[in-house]
């Protein structure tokens, strides 16, 4: 193993200064014969918010506007005050010492003549809400996850750090002679450890994405615990805290806003706070976790104590071939088969940056990860009908032909191929005028949907186009013919209505549809759009005016067509309402189909991830784990074919 280790302790030592000429304390405002006790502090190097490195590498920390600390008073060993907020003002010459106000001046502190007066305080200033306040329990806690800006950034460190003052006791008679000035230290120990990769490192950068530290011997974040801010904070004993979990945490981990590169140049720094502690040699180890997820693992031979209020340094080379890879991930679907609405699953172990899921379905599709897909859209037909007076149920079908060539006859309609595809919608409905409980249709009368159904499969004459026509048929008047719903005798022509119809495109990447033929007509208007009412050999003037007729205003619906006959016909007759020639829109590039994400780079992994399907098949599903390795991002592909069924 390749290491290079330099150790160094810098004492982090807090002094007392005297407040300038320049920079005076705020006073509160008291009523006559009552005086506030100021406090200060003066040239902390270890505390605050604002942390920069000196040209020596030694941490410099300043006090900022608007820093708040916490103190607990005592006269005469009663409480003066539990936990009041006190705001710093930072001198104008020298931010590294401040004077501090009464952050609410219901809540101060005043000089009490014939008492013995102590004064406890601590940096950041916390308001207890789950406890009485107490200077000799005060909670606290230091996080096992920390989290730095960027390499060699130590602004993260005012955010995980406590400060506390020594004690100042002042005996009873005496006066009040300017500020108290309070000798601050950090509870905890700043940990340094600077990293940069050895000289025969095959890449320029390693990206590192955590840091750890864990202990076999103690305690190195503390997540839940109180200090005993009435003791003085001595680096040769031990703290003076109790650790509301028994043990902390023996781990410590650091990761980064923004991963900072190793490279075999120059050191990166990264800081973490650490809890005081001895840690005998051999059960202190150091793990360092790049952007792959491979690990360098090294365990410090030396016993390393850990005091508070210090800075300390560990300087490492690492060697890219110590990085280990682990926890890869792995994909796996136990079953391939599975029926329509019930979950596909797909367990996953290892971790992933990111993992996607292709259920193979159009849109969805590995097989376009990479490549424009043409999709075609998807064609459906929708209609909205009545039936009203005589007896015959199913007087109208919906049929198609892709070889009709437009000749508007009877004997060039039947001359096609035509499909009947009624089966695809609902045109079984009562008769207005004859069934119990519907009277005859009127111009207030609201038809039924017949329902919408998938036609795609009809566009495939020349170009993607085909015709579309309403077939009527009456059969001649049978008198001994009897409903079987109604007992009625007789068979008498039933009208078929067509209140709407449309023909709408749509493709599956889109959410809008493009209208291709919508139902309307005006009598004696010549019109491409129009449909063309057919009609055949049978009728005679004694069928008028029912063969086909035009409605306005029918229930909302501007125009609505009705194929009839003459009620009891000697003959059979026929009709048919054929739709202009209508065609499928072509093909359009929708570009690249989409994953469905299971996880997302700022995501927790699952273990596993469900996918119900809603048509049965045959999918070629794909898991796609993305891992950032040292070489770059690597794909880890899964795929199976899984079969849908009913």
């Amino acid at each position: 193993m390749t290491n290079r280790i330099t150790f160094m302790i810098i004492a982090a030592s807090l002094l007392l200064a005297a407040c300038s000429q320049d920079d005076t304390a705020p006073r509160e405002e008291l009523p006559a014969g009552e005086q506030t006790v100021r406090f200060s502090a003066g040239e902390p190097t270890t505390t605050r918010t604002e942390v920069g490195t000196n040209d020596d590498r030694t941490l410099a920390i300043t006090w900022a506007e608007g820093d708040e600390v916490g103190i607990y008073g005592r006269n005469d060993d009663r409480s003066s005050g539990d936990n009041y907020a006190y705001t710093a003002t930072p001198y104008k010459s020298d931010a590294a010492r401040c004077s501090f106000s009464a952050s609410d001046t219901y809540q101060l502190f005043t000089w009490t003549k014939n008492a013995a007066q102590s004064y406890y305080a601590y940096y950041p200033y916390a308001k207890v809400t789950d406890r009485t306040p107490n200077p000799e329990a005060h909670p606290f806690s230091l996080p096992a996850l920390q989290t730095q800006s960027e390499g060699n950034s130590p602004a993260h460190i005012a955010r995980y750090g406590l400060m506390t003052a020594a004690p100042v006791n002042i005996p009873a008679g005496s006066v009040s002679e300017g500020a108290i000035q309070f000798n601050f230290a950090n509870v905890f120990s700043i940990v340094e450890l600077r990293f940069k990769m050895t000289a025969d490192c095959a890449i320029a950068s390693v990206p590192v994405k955590q840091v750890r530290l864990l202990s076999d011997a103690a305690a190195l974040a503390i997540p839940a615990g109180t200090i005993d801010l009435t003791r003085a904070i001595d680096p040769e004993a031990e703290l003076p805290v109790v650790i509301e979990d028994e043990e902390g945490s023996k781990s410590l981990a650091l990761t980064f806003d923004t991963n900072p590169g190793i490279t075999k140049t120059d050191y990166v720094s990264t800081y973490l706070v650490a809890a005081p502690g001895t840690h005998p040699a051999g059960t202190l180890r150091l793990e360092v976790t790049a952007i792959d997820n491979s690990t360098y693992s090294y365990t410090i031979p030396e016993q390393v104590v850990l005091r508070p209020n210090r800075h300390y340094t560990q300087s490492y080379e690492l060697s890219l071939n110590e990085f280990v890879l682990s926890d890869e991930f792995e994909a796996e679907i136990p079953t391939l088969n599975c029926k329509v609405g019930e979950p596909l699953t797909v367990s996953m172990t290892g971790i992933a940056d990111r993992v996607d899921f292709w259920s193979g379905e159009e849109g969805h599709d590995y097989a376009y990860a990479e490549k424009d897909r043409m999709q075609e859209p998807d064609m459906t037909m929708n209609f909205m009908m009545l039936l009203n007076s005589g007896t015959q149920r199913h007087p109208a079908k919906v049929m198609y032909s892709t070889d009709f060539d437009g000749t508007m006859t009877q004997t060039g309609v039947l001359a096609a191929t035509w499909t009947d595809v009624s089966d695809r919608f609902n045109m079984t409905h009562p008769i207005h005028g004859v069934d119990t409980g519907y009277p005859a249709a009127t111009a207030s009368t609201k038809p039924y949907d017949a329902g919408t159904a998938d036609c795609t499969d009809w566009f495939s004459g020349e170009g993607n186009s085909c015709w579309i026509a309403f077939f009527y048929h009456v059969d001649k008047f049978d008198a001994d013919y009897v409903d079987a719903q109604t007992g009625t005798s007789g068979n008498g022509r039933t009208y078929f209505y067509s209140y709407d119809m449309w023909i709408r495109a749509r493709y599956k990447s889109e959410s809008s549809y493009t209208e291709i033929y919508r139902q309307k007509y005006a009598d004696g208007v010549s019109d491409p759009d129009y449909p063309t009412f057919v009609q055949g050999s049978t009728f005679d003037s004694g069928d008028e005016p029912n063969p086909f007729r035009l409605f306005t205003n029918y229930t909302g619906y501007s125009c609505v067509l009705r194929l009839g006959a003459a009620f009891r016909p000697t003959v059979d007759k026929d009709s048919y309402l054929v739709m202009p020639k209508l065609t499928r829109p072509e093909a359009k590039n929708v570009g690249k189909d989409s994953p469905f994400v299971v996880k997302g780079s700022d995501d927790e992994q699952p273990a596993s991830y469900q996918y119900t399907f809603t048509a049965p098949g045959i999918y070629e599903v794909a898991v796609v784990g993305t891992v950032q390795t040292l070489a770059g991002e690597k794909q880890i592909l899964l795929r199976k074919s899984v079969t849908v069924t009913e």
